[in-house]
C-alpha cells in the first residue's frame, strides 16, 4: 500500500522528510499544550481547562503518526484513531466554547 509522504511503498517505511515533519508537529503542538496548560493554571477556568485537553488530543495526532510510520500501528487503526482525536478535539472546544458564554451570561445577570 502506497502513503503519501513514504518513500519505499510500504507502511512503516521510515524516511528523514516525514520524520522531520513529525517531530516539529510533535513539539509545537506539546509547546502549544503546555502554554494552555499554564493558562489554565493561571485562570483556573474550565473553559481553559477544556481548551488544554483540546490541545493534549491535538499532540497525540503527530504521536499516531509516527506509531504508524515504524509500523506500530496498522493504517486503519491510526486511520481509526486519528479520527477520534479529532473528535475529542472539536467537543472539548466547543464544551469551552459554551461554558465560557454560560459564565458570561451569569456574570451579566449578576450584575
Amino acid at each position: 500500500m502506497d502513503v503519501p509522504g513514504h518513500v519505499g511503498g510500504h507502511w512503516g517505511a521510515l524516511h528523514v522528510d516525514f520524520t522531520l515533519v513529525l517531530a516539529v508537529s510533535a513539539l509545537t503542538t506539546a509547546l502549544l499544550c503546555l502554554a494552555s496548560v499554564l493558562s489554565y493554571r493561571r485562570r483556573g477556568s474550565r473553559a481553559y481547562l477544556l481548551v488544554a485537553l483540546a490541545l493534549a488530543a491535538l499532540v497525540a495526532q503527530p504521536i499516531l503518526g509516527g506509531l504508524a510510520m515504524v509500523g506500530a500501528l496498522s493504517p486503519a487503526t491510526h486511520h481509526t484513531l486519528e479520527h477520534g482525536a479529532d473528535a475529542v478535539m472539536v467537543l472539548l472546544v466547543l464544551g469551552a466554547v459554551y461554558d465560557a458564554r454560560t459564565v458570561d451570561r451569569q456574570q451579566e445577570v449578576g450584575r
